[in-house]
């Protein structure tokens, strides 16, 4: 609960801080499919969590200040900013989380209220309490390294499948891909996940991620409808390229870094190893996809306004008639035209 409510006050107070500055930067970095990408790294990386990138994302096309077509772009740089916050988990940085809370409180305190370096000092104030949520996560799971139906369960997580079902409804139902990644890496960490179980987590996170945009999405317009559908659909397909060769997609990711495929069996290995093949296998995947679907965004854009066609005699709104604003709860606001 602490770590999901230090990533929710720092999503917020990052938004509130600099939205109209990412909101502008879309508008005019999106003319070309590169600029899309790169414009979904920063924005995911700046807001630590790609279900707020995406939000934000179909909000914007909503609005129309970017086009359905320009918004697959996006996605795919969201996708590969999101890894960011995965690395930063994966490091021993929880012992700095305290520093961090005061380093927050400082810069709160010296910055004028609801000026940007307000919002800064909260942010650093939902960081550090984000570490230390996986810091008392970390402690909490020790136990369990003796607990029979604990490890029996983990064992059925070997069935890829399986893995990547679990992965998806529990990322589902927390709305948060990088709080399952956290859990994730913890457990792998304590040595209780093998190394296709946890890649195959990671896949699962990844899927479930997509149920935020699809929620936020509801009462939209269809442009706005299709950007969640794209997202689930290029997730999909990738879990769909990758899962069958699960072992093979491993040993690719090793050869790519020169170095030489390992799939450890004991619980020592495991703790060694794998946590760094879990945040590997995240960029990996990520990278894959915008390397296999840049190209072809128009293919994806094409494929998903057949998934979800125009209405016959739908209007279309005046993008001069709309506005964009950051509303106090952080979400993006879109005024409907009378």
């Amino acid at each position: 609960a602490l770590f999901l409510y230090g990533m929710k006050r720092m999503t917020h107070n990052l938004k509130a801080g600099a939205g109209d500055y990412m909101r502008d930067s879309l508008r005019s970095m999106c003319k070309n499919r590169i600029l899309a990408m790169l414009t979904g790294i920063i924005v995911t990386a700046v807001l630590s969590s790609s279900s707020a990138a995406s939000v934000m994302l179909v909000s914007f096309v909503e609005a129309q200040y970017i086009t359905f077509q320009q918004s697959v772009g996006v996605l795919l740089g969201i996708n590969i900013g999101t890894t960011i916050t995965v690395y930063l988990v994966s490091f021993n940085v929880t012992k700095y989380c305290l520093p961090i809370v005061a380093l927050g409180f400082l810069g709160m305190s010296v910055a004028a209220k609801g000026s940007r370096g307000s919002y800064l000092g909260e942010a650093f104030i939902g960081l550090g309490l984000l570490f230390f949520g996986i810091d008392i996560m970390g402690d909490a799971m020790t136990p369990l390294r003796s607990y029979p139906l604990f490890l029996d369960a983990l064992m059925s997580l070997d069935n890829t499948y399986l893995a990547i079902l679990a992965s998806t409804i529990f990322t589902l139902a927390i709305q948060s891909s990088a709080a399952v990644l956290a859990i994730v890496l913890l457990l792998a960490q304590q040595g209780f996940l093998s190394q296709p179980a946890g890649v195959a987590m990671v896949l699962g996170a990844n899927i479930g991620t997509t149920g935020t945009a699809l929620v936020a999405s509801i009462g939209k317009s269809k442009q706005a409808v299709r950007v969640a559908v794209a997202y689930v659909v290029l997730k999909v397909i990738g879990v769909i390229m990758v899962a069958p060769f699960l072992e093979a997609f491993i040993i690719v990711m090793y050869r790519t870094q020169g170095a030489s495929p390992r799939f450890p069996m004991t619980k020592a290995e495991r703790a060694e190893t794998v946590p760094a093949a879990i945040t590997t296998a995240h960029s990996f995947f990520n990278l894959l996809l915008a390397l296999v679907f840049l190209p072809f965004t128009g293919v994806v854009s094409g494929l998903v306004e057949k998934l979800v066609p125009d209405l016959k005699g739908a209007s279309t709104v005046n993008p001069a008639n709309n506005d964009i604003k950051l509303t106090s709860t952080g979400l993006c606001d879109v005024p409907k035209k009378d």
